[in-house]
């Protein structure tokens, strides 16, 4: 730096300081990069009970899109197109799934039928029911027309459901089956009610350990009304309710006593490291 004719240095203080920020700056970025990554939406292949016709425009629109895209946004596009293609293909359901069957004819007969390895549905003493390539928009008719190739003047109703894991602040956390045209906090109750110390504030949706829905977006899905179709809670995700946190007031005195001995510190090396140059 130039002034009045004569050359001054810069501090080498001054550039340890700007040295310091940098690398602070720096570290911020590495923590919150995984964060931000990790706020991607996951993959959308459209609505649960999407009918076939539906799937297919989607499909085409997604594709189109996929090849007008950049290549920074190609790679998502591309996932959905696989991700549409794979329940026209190979329909909506997976072994575990659970529906409900209500058949009438003479009398009215209920039964929970169980999705197998191998996809296939026992139903009644009739013979089974395949659900491959099965939507679930398609699940009633193709069940009706399975069962009135054996027995005459028979209706049949289905009732879909969804395992969810409930997990956090409940009385049963757990595994259950919900009904997805209920609203979230049925599902809650179902688990047996949230605890005095659950925060109902920052229940949290999540899948494969991505989260779908936060806390924001919960509280008004429950203040809605909304149903678990619609904010598309599927099979496999978790609802989670934390605890309130309770503050420790010994380690967080613990913890200024530590911080402030580090700044101390720092700051003496600092006026150390200065006194040194100057000399």
């Amino acid at each position: 730096m130039i002034v009045k004719g004569k050359v001054r240095r810069s501090s080498p203080c001054h550039w340890n300081v700007r040295w310091l920020h940098a690398a602070f700056g720096l570290a911020c970025g590495l923590v919150l990069l995984p964060a931000a990554a990790q706020a991607q939406p996951l993959v959308a292949a459209g609505a649960q009970r999407a009918t076939r016709p539906q799937l297919t425009a989607l499909l085409s629109q997604a594709e189109r899109s996929a090849t007008e895209a950049k290549p920074a946004d190609r790679a998502r596009m591309l996932g959905t197109v696989a991700a549409i293609r794979g329940r026209l293909e190979q329909g909506d359901f997976k072994p575990g799934d659970r529906f409900v069957m209500t058949l009438r004819q003479d009398s009215v007969r209920a039964d929970t039928l169980v999705v197998r390895d191998s996809l296939r549905v026992a139903v009644l003493n009739l013979p089974e029911f395949s659900v491959v390539g099965v939507l679930r928009a398609e699940l009633e008719d193709q069940l009706s027309a399975h069962v009135a190739r054996y027995l005459r003047n028979a209706s049949v109703r289905t009732t879909q459901l969804v395992r969810v894991s409930v997990t956090g602040g409940v009385r049963n956390p757990g595994f259950y089956y919900a009904v997805p045209d209920r609203p979230l906090n049925d599902l809650l109750t179902t688990a047996g009610g949230p605890l005095m110390e659950a925060n109902l504030n920052n229940v949290t949706v999540s899948r494969l350990g991505r989260v779908l829905l936060d806390g924001k977006q919960t509280k008004q899905a429950v203040e809605q009304g909304r149903t678990l179709e619609e904010l598309d809670v599927q099979g496999g995700d978790t609802v989670h309710l934390p605890l309130k946190r309770k503050l420790d007031w010994r380690s967080i005195i613990q913890l200024s006593f530590v911080m402030l001995s580090l700044f101390l510190g720092v700051l003496q090396f600092l006026r150390w490291y200065y006194d040194q140059q100057n000399r």
